[in-house]
């Protein structure tokens, strides 16, 4: 079954792409310079037929891999190579576990093994494939640690929705504002607020507390917000429900966008085919 199969739109966009594709390929050369229209089809079907891809972002020791094996439905990432948590790490559905490195943005690969020395000296990003059924529908960008804003642009990993971490006891630094609203609007606009370790709060009143806070704080800045203990999955259930609608909304702008980017493409290939 396609892993966009439950997204009608999507669906449809893709088979148009298809056939769009075919009939280009028919008519154009491809030295033909209108050829890059048929390219650019291509890609954006291959990113419309890949599950959405979630950012997970937050500060140093947020908890952050701890929320990613979680969503992943995985008991911990393989371990040396990937526990180097300066390079971002891409976890994504395969029907036996592997490395691979990304050297750069262009999306070079190598094999590697679960050893650091084994890796390049420029590594753009890991990613990994692990037989995960909740990976089938979306896949998981573990961001290293920002401590200020700017730290990594997200743009050159084609990101869909962003997850910010913080942790419960100290939540919501004025570090973790400024660092969140250098994230692109179309990413903060539907973004999810994870308050981690939720269990060091022992007393249901603290977190009571807390939660109204980040109401209070950040209601305006996130999609939602959710409390969660990354150690016993308390409140997995409330983070699976928010996640579902978010997913939804994303899988609904980004077709949108790509109805829009599909437009000005052919917008500019009948252009140029009307030219003398």
């Amino acid at each position: 079954m396609s892993i966009v199969s439950d997204h009608p739109l999507t669906s449809r966009i893709i088979a148009e792409l298809k056939l769009a594709q075919s009939k280009l390929a028919r008519v154009l050369s491809p030295g033909s310079q209108l050829f890059p229209a048929v390219r650019a089809l291509m890609r954006m079907e291959q990113r419309l037929d890949r599950p959405l891809r979630l950012a997970i972002c937050g500060e140093h020791n947020s908890g952050k891999s701890s929320l990613a094996n979680l969503l992943g439905g995985i008991e911990s990432l393989p371990t040396a190579a990937i526990s180097n948590t300066r390079i971002p790490t891409l976890l994504y559905y395969a029907p036996e576990p592997e490395i691979w490195a990304v050297r750069d943005v262009a999306g070079q690969q190598v094999r590697a093994r679960a050893d650091r020395n084994t890796l390049p000296q420029t590594v753009f990003r890991l990613e990994v494939g692990l037989p995960s059924l909740r990976l089938r529908a979306m896949q998981i960008l573990d961001f290293p640690g920002r401590a200020g804003p700017g730290h990594v642009d997200l743009a050159w990993h084609a990101v869909d929705a962003a997850l910010w971490c913080t942790v419960s006891t100290q939540a919501w630094k004025e570090s973790e504002r400024l660092a969140w609203n250098e994230l692109p609007e179309r990413l903060r606009s539907c973004g999810l607020l994870i308050a981690t370790h939720a269990d060091l709060l022992a007393n249901p009143w603290d977190r009571e507390k807390l939660l109204t806070r980040l109401h209070r704080e950040c209601d305006a800045m996130f999609r939602d917000i959710v409390m969660v203990s990354t150690i016993d999955a308390s409140g997995a259930d409330t983070l699976d429900s928010a996640l579902a609608s978010l997913i939804s909304s994303a899988r609904d702008r980004r077709a949108s966008s790509a109805l829009r980017a599909i437009g000005r493409i052919t917008h500019r290939t009948l252009s140029q085919m009307q030219e003398p």
